[in-house]
Order: structure tokens, then sequence, then C-alpha cells
């Protein structure tokens, strides 16, 4: 009899573990089913920052997009449980755009904005546009909260062309470059050479990412007038820096496996890109550029930090970046 009760209680032990082991088990499954996809790619089609508004102004077709990991950000009657959101701010914080878009079956989703069109279009009144830095911002956000699970903005700075001396041009300035590069290696990924200044920027050949650059004039100091005259006549005015070949360091899907980023700081004490969820980045392009924005308002001194990563992380916290080093320069009135 006791042999018996034994054997019973050492079975409905065993029951209530194998219980707490099924539910364990369906508590993980429920977890990965609902946890928040990675955002294994965003971006944009240009590093163009800033752009030269002329009535009579030629529009550029520009994409934006976001691809998530295909596994766990289905619902269980097979759709997306996430939208791909895009909204469109002006200097003054008024949004102008705000739509939601559905995920295609492979977790890729876009939308195309054709610039300088769009700020013309979405200016408060036409005979009075808002000129300045608009931001165009795209996120990952949950279908049912509503609530937004990975987010980037890119920022793109929106000038006068009347303000430009068209009768003045760019000149080519001194060879030598005032920043010296510092060593710098980061696995296969080294620093060759970086500067500040207006350039051209040319693609080597088809299906390649590397670039060439013209450097036109490098310096530590230029005024507004300089670099609004640079992009009214087409030219690049930003920095740039200069590695290895992209074929150097490809990934398995052929991609360029390192991307940079930066941070801008501002005369004011602002930061551009100092929280990594809202980074600009591109592909580390032989070389790669930021043509960033800055307010023709604030004179003073600015400083660009460059920043690389693995592309193929899938999480954007600060520990994923590497800092490549600083370059300080000075815009005038």
């Amino acid at each position: 009899m006791f042999s018996e009760n034994s054997k019973n209680k050492t079975l409905s032990r065993l029951r209530i573990i194998l219980l707490l082991l099924i539910v364990i088990y369906a508590f993980a499954i429920s977890n990965e089913a609902f946890a928040h996809p990675a955002v294994l790619d965003v971006g944009t089609s240009t590093n163009q920052s800033t752009w030269v508004f002329k009535q009579q102004f030629q529009n550029t077709n520009v994409k934006f997009w976001m691809r998530v990991q295909r596994q766990g950000n289905l619902s269980r009657y097979g759709t997306f449980d996430y939208y791909f959101k895009v909204q469109v701010l002006r200097p003054d914080g008024t949004d102008v755009w705000n739509t939601r878009y559905g995920f295609d079956e492979q977790g890729y989703s876009e939308q195309v904005f054709s610039l300088p069109a769009l700020f013309y279009e979405r200016s408060a009144s036409r005979s009075n546009l808002s000129f300045g830095t608009w931001k165009i911002r795209i996120a990952l956000e949950e279908k049912d909260s509503r609530s937004e699970v990975s987010a980037k903005e890119y920022a793109f700075n929106f000038v006068n062309a009347d303000s430009a001396a068209t009768t003045s041009s760019v000149q080519a300035g001194p060879s030598d470059n005032p920043f010296p590069s510092p060593p710098f290696k980061y696995q296969r990924w080294d620093l060759k050479d970086w500067g500040v200044g207006i350039y051209d920027e040319v693609a080597t050949g088809p299906d390649t990412y590397d670039k060439q650059i013209k450097v036109l004039r490098s310096a530590k100091t230029f005024s507004a007038k300089e670099a609004i005259t640079a992009w009214s006549q087409g030219h690049k005015f930003g920095a740039w820096l200069t590695g290895p070949s992209v074929s150097t360091y490809r990934d398995r899907n052929n991609f360029p496996l390192y991307l940079f980023g930066y941070i801008l700081y501002r005369p004011n004490g602002d930061a551009d890109g100092k929280n990594p969820q809202y980074r600009q980045n591109s592909y580390c392009n032989n070389p790669g550029t930021a043509a960033f924005p800055f307010d023709l308002r604030q004179p003073g001194n600015y400083r660009i930090e460059f920043l690389i990563r693995e592309r193929d992380k899938n999480y954007w916290e600060a520990a994923s970046w590497v800092s490549i080093g600083s370059i300080d320069f000075t815009l005038t009135e």
C-alpha cells in the first residue's frame, strides 16, 4: 500500500513537472512569435542633404526603405503586425506627411519622394517657402499599439538659390589637405584619408559602391556664401573619408560589410546623430562622404565625428559603433 502511494505521488510530481515544462515552452514560443523583428537594413538612396531651390528646378526621385527580418513578424493569420511609417516635418516641427505602409512577403517596404519638389509643395505657403532643415523620419511601428520599435531620421537643408552669388564660382584650392588623417584600422577597414570642403563625387563604374572624389577646396574655415555657391553649381560641401576598395570587405550577399555614420556637433550645443537610433549612415564606400546639413543662421565652430559599424549587426545601440575620430571646422557668415 505504501509502495503504491509512493508511486502515485511520483507520477503526480512528474505530471506537474511536465505541465510546467509545457507552460514554459509555450511561453517561450509565444514570446518568440511576438518578438519585435530585427531591422536588417534601413536607408535612403541619396547622401545629398542640402538642396538649392530654384523656380526652374530639376527633381530627383529619392527612395527611403526598410527591410526587416522575415521570421517572427507575421501574425497567426499570416499578416504583418508592423507598419513602415514615413513622416515629413518642416523646420518648425509641423507634420506635413504621416503615412503607414505595409511590408511585402520578404519584409521590405519603401517610399519615394521627389526632391526638392516635396519641400516646395509642402511649404506652408508657396509665396513664403519654408527654407531650413526638414526631416524625413521612417519607423517600424506596431499595428495594434502604434508604438515605434525602431526609427531613423534624415535631415535635408532646403536653401534659397537667390542667397548664392550667381556670378561667383568655386575655385580649386591648394592640394594640401589641412586635416591629416590619424592611423585607424577596424577589422578589414583602415582609414586612408579624410577632410572637409567642396568636392565632386563620381562613381568608378557600374555595379560598384566605390567612388572617386575631386577636391575643389579643403580648408578649416568656410563662409556660408561659399557653401551655397558650391551647392548651386552642382558641387558638394561636406566631409569625406577614404578607405580600401569595397571589394576587400563584402559580406556573403556581396554588399559592403561596413557602414559609417557621423555625429555633427553644432555651435549651439546640439549634436545631430548623437542618438544612434537616429544616426544617418551609409555604406563605407571608397570614399564615403557626408554632405551634412547645417543652419546658415548659425555660424561658428563645428565638429564632425565619424563612426563605423558592421552592417550585418541587427541592433543599433551605441556599443555597435566604433569611433574613427573627429574633424573641427568653422563656418562664417
